[in-house]
């Protein structure tokens, strides 16, 4: 396969002697499953270099098993970070060394790591701890993670940072506060950054991407149109972001798969009493659901 669906971003631009005639390289959070790992396989099949986060370094390596079978010329690379804790010198420290590595030339970011409680607790039911490392995975660590590739995008753009958020955060339902609330930082922080850019001109397309239920390790609902498989929505989220002669930059805002798009469309246009009832219904289903689950399996 060729980068052809990400050309804007394939280049030798800022590239040092040790970087030229290699591939630019991806930088993908959380992918050691889900729509982080596809992020991963998809940009190498296009023929990216990728730099794969995440905790668990037996789980990294499994994943660069599987690019190298999809990928055998791809260098890969692991940064192994925990993104539930700060101060964070893994990660602070840890990436900038590893991006000031001669040969790495780094075009596109891919701020994908999320987590959340998956049982759907009462907010007054969490511990600070559990509220604590959401805040910290989902806001603190991908605005780190911003900052400290940024310089870096600067200077190989254009480049492409893409903060991966949740249509949660335009209709936040009950049980999931800290998880959207963080989600709704990831909003404004990418639009803001994005407008920094423009007002800077810069070249660095900075892109809030927006996806419903996805099918992954925190999604258990089955497969349907709307609830689409992590490889297919990631594919749409590739060609999302396709540079042509009529949109050069992606949009600050990218809802990439059609039907959660059209969700959108409703959240923007219909009354919030509506919206809000129809959020708290299916969360409160789902809920349910996972409670009787449990209680079976106890």
């Amino acid at each position: 396969m060729s980068a052809s669906a990400l050309h804007r971003y394939w280049h030798e631009n800022g590239a040092g002697p040790s970087a030229r005639g290699k591939a630019p390289f991806a930088l993908v959070t959380g992918s050691t499953g889900g729509m982080g790992e596809e992020w991963a396989l998809q940009l190498a099949a296009l023929g990216f270099n990728v730099i794969i986060q995440g905790r668990n370094k037996g789980k990294l390596e499994t994943v660069r098993s599987q690019i190298h079978k999809l990928a055998p010329d791809a260098d890969v690379r692991l940064l192994v970070t925990e993104a539930t804790v700060y101060p964070n010198p893994a990660l602070t420290e840890g990436l900038a060394k590893l991006l000031d590595e001669p040969d790495v030339r780094l075009t596109v970011v891919i701020s994908n790591l999320g987590v959340n409680e998956l049982s759907y607790p009462k907010l007054d039911e969490q511990s600070s701890e559990s509220v604590a490392g959401i805040v910290l995975a989902n806001a603190f660590y991908p605005a780190e993670v911003a900052r400290i590739c940024l310089p870096h995008l600067k200077r190989h753009e254009p480049s492409l940072l893409v903060t991966v958020t949740s249509i949660g955060c335009w209709a936040p339902p009950p049980y999931l506060s800290p998880y959207c609330g963080t989600k709704g930082f990831d909003v404004s922080f990418s639009r803001s950054l994005h407008n920094e850019m423009i007002c800077e001109k810069r070249q660095v397309d900075i892109v809030c991407m927006v996806p419903g239920q996805v099918s992954s390790n925190m999604c258990l609902e089955p497969v349907s149109r709307m609830v689409p498989t992590s490889a297919d929505w990631v594919k749409a989220g590739i060609a999302s972001l396709r540079s042509t002669w009529w949109t050069p930059r992606p949009g600050a805002v990218v809802v990439p798969w059609g039907p959660h798009a059209w969700g959108m469309f409703f959240i923007a246009w219909a009354p919030a009493f509506m919206v809000n009832a129809i959020a708290r219904s299916k969360v409160v289903t789902m809920r349910d659901e996972y409670l009787a689950a449990n209680a079976k399996d106890k």
